[in-house]
C-alpha cells in the first residue's frame, strides 16, 4: 500500500486502485507504468517472421519439425 492510500481518511477509497481485486498490478497501472494504450491501428501487430517465397505447407512443416513432430506419426 502506498503512503497516499495509507495517509487518508479511513474507510475512504483512495481516487485509484493500483492493484485489481486479485492483488495483482491492475490493467491500468501496467499501461500507465509502460506508456502505453490501447492499440488502435492493428497492422502495428504484423510480424515480418516468415520469408514470402516459402509456403504454407512449408510454414506447417518448420513448426511440426520445431515441436519434435514427425509426420508420419498420426497424432502429430
Amino acid at each position: 500500500m502506498n503512503r497516499q492510500q495509507r495517509d487518508g481518511e479511513p474507510g475512504a477509497r483512495p481516487a485509484t486502485v493500483p492493484y485489481a481485486s486479485s492483488g495483482h498490478t491492475s490493467i491500468e497501472q501496467l499501461m500507465a507504468e509502460q506508456g502505453t494504450g490501447p492499440i488502435t491501428d492493428v497492422s502495428v501487430l504484423h510480424g515480418d517472421f516468415w520469408p514470402e517465397e516459402e509456403s504454407v505447407e512449408e510454414f506447417v512443416a518448420t513448426i511440426r519439425e520445431w515441436r519434435g513432430h514427425k509426420r508420419t506419426d498420426p497424432a502429430a
